[in-house]
């Protein structure tokens, strides 16, 4: 909100005082970004209310027959998927609570399932255009479908995943075996309880819905090119149309504050490029890479990753987009191969696994083991959230060295 008022008002005092107009201002954010988010929690704030991940973790528990490993590597990818093709913050959302309850009953530390859960969370929604915010932007900003995004990135997310997923069991292979293989039957009764589907009927709608939105995703460039955002809210508008839910109760459900982040970032990110400071900032990396693409794009993927690690890194991805932009345009071959994106996304979502400020999804996760009694710690998450992030970022240089 301050980002609008000293735009807007500062410069009807006198013109020294404003970057830009709000016009100007207003000019720099990217409403597909904006609109394709909105769309999206719509959609997710519908399908939470089914209960259906908590079922489906209750089933993978199940499934499991009282292999701790397996349960914990089928949560792991659950977590990564629904990240993919929801949210990523949705996902630990949803999945989190229910995971800890589960490992509470099995006397295994909730950090050895709750952690990987968020870690696979970031790998899991670099997959798609969706699925992690930095994603969004970056897609948005160079007019990604969803099916081109996918085709370049979901493979290094699988690549990452599996590996994941293999440090996961090294990690805690001992605490793994060591939890129980059974719970009591009234805790598994009253577990079972919660995770019941709510509204199967509002679940079908939505599963229907989703499907004809992702159809519409991956073949919007055979219909003219639709903007995904459009696709996004069709689809939000399709189901609150069938569904018919508590309107009221679903404006309190989209994440206002968020968007409204998101506008004030694009803002002052604009107002940086106006003043000069991106380009000069640019010309620097561009002297350090040389004529180099693939230095260029190593120094990209570590920065971002490295930054992101730091600070949050949706701020980070909307403050180098405009980096990006020159070096894809001045180095040989860059702007055709976009790989200088490609390694803005890699490093931004990767790297935001390294410590809990890295990430919306991190934090939440944080959250909700302090609610329920479990204290986790600066040092404690990045035991785990570096060698993963060293590890995936290696992993993505090397697919972005060899596929671009």
């Amino acid at each position: 909100v301050a980002v609008f008022l000293v735009t807007y008002i500062g410069g009807k005092f006198h013109s020294s005082l404003s970057i830009l107009t709000f016009e100007e201002a207003m000019r720099f954010v990217d409403w597909n970004v904006i609109f394709l988010i909105m769309g999206m929690m719509i959609f997710m704030a519908i399908l939470a209310e089914t209960n259906v991940f908590k079922w489906l973790a209750f089933r993978l528990y199940r499934a499991s027959r009282g292999n701790t490993w397996l349960l914990a590597a089928a949560l792991i990818t659950l977590t990564g998927i629904t990240s993919a093709f929801l949210n990523d913050v949705t996902a630990i959302l949803l999945i989190v609570p229910l995971s800890i309850q589960i490992a509470v009953a099995i006397d295994l530390n909730p950090f050895a399932i709750i952690i990987p859960e968020v870690l696979a969370s970031n790998i899991g929604g670099a997959a798609t255009l969706i699925g992690d915010p930095p994603s969004t932007i970056v897609g948005s900003h160079i007019g990604l479908s969803f099916g081109e995004y996918l085709v370049h990135m979901a493979p290094i997310a699988i690549i990452c995943m599996i590996a994941l997923i293999i440090f996961n069991r090294l990690q805690y292979g001992k605490e793994y075996e060591g939890a129980k293989t059974k719970i009591s039957p009234t805790l598994l009764n009253k577990l079972e309880l919660e995770s019941e589907i709510v509204n199967h009927a509002t679940l079908h709608k939505a599963l229907w819905i989703g499907a004809l939105t992702f159809i519409l995703f991956f073949t919007a460039d055979l219909l003219g090119g639709i903007p995904p955002s459009v696709v996004a809210l069709t689809g939000a508008t399709l189901l609150i149309l069938w569904v018919r839910p508590d309107m009221h109760h679903m404006l309190r459900e989209v994440d206002w504050t968020t968007l409204i982040f998101f506008i004030g970032l694009f803002v002052v990110v604009g107002g940086l490029e106006a003043t000069g400071a991106i380009g000069w900032l640019a010309s620097r990396i561009q002297i350090l890479a040389g004529e180099s693409v693939n230095i260029a794009t190593m120094m990209t993927t570590w920065i971002s990753g490295i930054v992101s690690a730091i600070v949050a890194n949706i701020p980070f991805t909307v403050a180098a987009l405009p980096i990006a932009d020159v070096l894809s345009a001045s180095l040989p071959n860059a702007a055709t191969s976009r790989v200088i994106y490609w390694a803005l996304i890699l490093g931004a979502d990767l790297g935001g696994n390294a410590t809990y400020l890295g990430s919306a999804p991190n934090i939440v996760a944080v959250g909700l083991l302090a609610q329920a009694g479990f204290r986790l710690s600066f040092g404690r998450f990045a035991r785990d959230g570096v060698p993963v992030t060293i590890l995936t970022l290696a992993l993505a240089s090397l697919w972005l060295l060899l596929r671009y």
